[in-house]
């Protein structure tokens, strides 16, 4: 049995039994490979009482080891006298401040200020959480007793533990927490599953700073604003929507201010306040609130000074990164920050692409965002930093108790379960994983492409987590240049100047780049490399420079084995380094390539070096299927031109090649002894580069994608081959041709003995 905390099912010997064989694996899986999991059922995890406390009494809070709610009525007592009474409050309202309810109504206002802390342990919710939670209604779910039947209902929001997390998440950003030394002036940016309470957050946040202001010192004037690509997630059932909602609420049963001076949903424009009747000015508060769709022009938030940014869905932004330094300006001076901005964004969502955000993503602190150790994904350790996560087993509607405490174990079953229901019983596997992203249980999860990919991201993010996990795995890849030497063989020599590029996607189009060499060329007996083991495929550029992010990219596979063996990628300060690098690998891998030909330097400088050869004519089956017309003579004759339907082909091959099984034999020591044990792996899990299966899990239509053009090139190749090739295995094909030459008749083995040379080590 693994042991948990009370708050969990019970993960007996029992359970686990009855449970699908998928499922089990599944749920261990998530439970072995993933901290934060560990941590939230881990039978030690801690109360507040065990929790060190600031100078103001407060418990310091870790939002990536977090201790378990308890009674958190204490802080929704408002709310619960609404539930009961329809009313806040029995006192009579008066005028007087030092009156009864005088003294009440300035408690409340100061708690959605500061905030509230419950003094026999120390645990306590920011302002921000206490306004949302007492002030502010939505509509939710609610599940009748001992059924799964649920009704949309308007009440006041429940404690859930996540939400509580957020809210300490953004007042960590902007007064400090333990992950920057308490020094504070960050931003925030969060990405969730759905259904976790995130336009509602936001719409509270504008609530409260539009009716109260943000604190003591900063309460009248106070601008917010709120902005995303396009206008229906801000209006429809979107953040401006609730709100209102909450503004509304506010008016009618509380003494906050309520005049507005102004109030336009078509303008996305609110203020607070009112003319005075003597001087005929505007007096009040003078709060305001702004929404605004920016769709591609950043600069409609340029120069809108405001307390609080808040960006809607920021992976619908298609230029995202520019956005947030365009606004930076409108919340600090310097390094010091009068607001703050915050991005939320939800796995899965139609349109949705982490590709603009990704550099934030992996780097917060370049973009001042408060940074959190990564405990969230498979195997991650907190070595390296990132955003927040609302992963999709917290507080999973049923799996929760009244404190907003997650059953994780729970959660995580009846999810997997649901997964497996939707795998084996629905003919569209994109369904699968938008479901993953929806309810993701790790960041790769939530950021996995959804639309516009036929490639299985989940998968392909699981090797990239693993090669994370790996700092050395590009201990045993060879990289540095190749050179002919005096005796006219193409030969490999390090060169530690040159740096392999790990990471996708690349921040500009100087990089210089390497080859990078993961299996030698192997040569037969007769010492030379036999032609056909190897092919080719590259997606070439003609300009010495450009605007663009374009590199060259080069993959060597080896038919025999189905690997890539080598790698070019990169961009020299001329074009023809790079086709001279191609044409190295070529010689020394004896390869054949494709290419894509709408392009004609390669043709040019391989025509001039008297290298055509290297180059594959228009391939037949793509002849044979009318995709392409072939040329005469020139560079339409060789290589393949992508239009048509080729593109989409070539991705279907792709596809395949990703998720083609093969059965391996693994060596473990068992009890002192070797045990070899068959395996089946996938394609994809022999990919040994990092930034390919990058590309590949982040890939869409309207993209700029190198390593993924040249692997689509070299896959319509290897398609060729291995058609004509029929049922015969690419070694058996070389090995028979060898067979059937003339030199190997028997009467040149009667009449002259052969002298066999063993083969060259390469690196001498």
């Amino acid at each position: 049995m693994i042991h948990t905390n009370i708050y969990q099912t019970q993960l007996t010997d029992e359970l686990l039994n009855s449970l699908k064989d998928e499922c089990r694996t599944d749920l261990l899986d998530m439970i072995n490979n993933v901290e934060f999991i560990q941590r939230l059922i881990s039978p030690d995890r801690k109360y507040a009482k065990d929790l060190e406390r600031d100078s103001f009494g407060k418990i310091k809070i870790d939002l990536v080891n977090p201790h378990i709610l308890t009674d958190t009525n204490y802080f929704r007592q408002a709310a619960i006298h609404f539930q009961k009474h329809g009313c806040y409050t029995k006192l009579m309202p008066n005028p007087n401040p030092q009156s009864e309810y005088g003294q009440w109504l300035k408690r409340e206002v100061l708690r959605c200020w500061n905030g509230m802390i419950r003094e026999s342990d120390g645990e306590w919710i920011t302002g921000d959480m206490y306004f949302y939670l007492n002030y502010f209604p939505i509509i939710q779910t609610k599940i009748k007793k001992g059924s799964k039947v649920g009704e949309r209902v308007i009440d006041f929001p429940e404690m859930w533990e996540g939400v509580y997390w957020r809210f300490h998440y953004w007042h960590q950003a902007r007064y400090g927490g333990m992950y920057d030394d308490f020094v504070g002036g960050k931003h925030c940016i969060e990405i969730a599953s759905r259904g976790r309470s995130k336009s509602y957050s936001f719409g509270s946040k504008l609530a409260k700073n539009f009716v109260l202001g943000e604190n003591e010192l900063n309460r009248r004037n106070v601008k917010s604003l709120v902005a995303a690509y396009q206008k229906e997630y801000l209006i429809k059932d979107g953040t401006l929507n609730k709100f209102i909602d909450g503004i509304t609420h506010c008016a009618k049963y509380t003494q906050f201010p309520s005049a507005r001076l102004k109030a336009s949903m078509s303008d996305l424009n609110w203020k607070s306040g009112f003319i005075d009747s003597d001087t005929q000015l505007e007096a009040g508060t003078l709060n305001e609130v702004l929404g605004v769709a920016v769709k591609d022009d950043s600069d409609k938030l340029r120069g809108k000074r405001s307390s609080w940014l808040g960006f809607e869905e920021f992976a619908a932004f298609s230029k995202f990164l520019e956005t947030w330094q365009t606004c930076m300006p409108n919340v600090q001076e310097g390094d010091i920050s009068f607001g703050q901005m915050s991005g939320i964004g939800t796995g899965g969502s139609s349109g949705n692409d982490f590709m603009g955000a990704l550099e934030m993503l992996n780097y917060p602190d370049g973009y001042r965002v408060y940074s959190l150790p990564n405990y969230w994904d498979k195997g991650a350790q907190g070595k390296k930093k990132t955003v927040f996560f609302y992963p999709g087993y917290v507080n999973s509607k049923g799996y929760y108790n009244e404190d907003g405490v997650s059953d994780v174990i729970g959660a995580l079953i009846s999810e997997i379960e649901y997964r497996i229901n939707l795998k084996y019983n629905s003919s569209d596997p994109l369904q699968l994983t938008r479901r993953k992203a929806e309810t993701a249980f790790t960041i790769q999860d939530a950021i996995m492409k959804r639309d516009g990919s036929l490639y299985p991201t989940d998968k392909l993010n699981d090797v990239i987590n693993e090669i994370n996990l790996n700092p050395k795995y590009t201990d045993d890849m060879w990289t540095g240049r190749l050179r002919i030497s005096k005796e006219g063989i193409v030969e490999y020599k390090p060169d530690n100047d040159l740096k392999y590029i790990t990471e996708f996607p690349h921040k500009d189009n100087k990089i210089e780049g390497t080859i990078c060499i993961k299996h030698l060329p192997i040569k037969d007996s007769s010492g030379k490399v036999p032609r056909g083991r190897y092919i080719a495929g590259a997606d070439v550029y003609d300009d010495d420079s450009s605007d663009t992010l374009s590199l060259f990219s080069l993959f060597i596979l080896d038919l025999w084995t189905d690997e890539l063996v080598f790698e070019y990628t990169g961009r020299p300060m001329f074009a023809d380094e790079a086709y001279e690098n191609c044409r190295l690998a070529l010689l020394m891998y004896n390869a054949e390539c494709n290419y894509e030909n709408n392009k004609k330097g390669l043709f040019a400088y391989f025509s001039k070096m008297n290298s055509l050869y290297l180059l594959c004519p228009t391939l037949e089956f793509l002849k044979d299927k009318e995709m392409v017309k072939s040329g005469m003579y020139g560079n339409k004759s060789l290589g393949t031109g992508n239009y048509g339907s080729v593109a989409p082909y070539a991705r279907r091959c792709i596809r395949d090649w990703l998720l083609k099984p093969e059965k391996i034999l693994v060596s473990s020591i068992v009890d002192g002894q070797l045990v070899e044990e068959e395996r089946t792996i996938l394609g994809l899990q022999k990919i040994w580069s990092k930034p390919l299966l990058q590309e590949l899990s982040m890939w869409s239509p309207d993209g700029n994608y190198d390593r993924h053009d040249a692997l689509a090139m070299l896959m319509l190749i290897r398609e060729d081959k291995l058609r004509l090739l029929g049922d015969m295995s690419p070694r058996d094909a070389i090995s028979n041709r060898d067979l059937n030459y003339l030199g190997q008749d028997k009467f040149f083995e009667k009449n002259y003995k052969r002298n066999i040379k063993e083969k060259d080590n390469w690196l001498e």
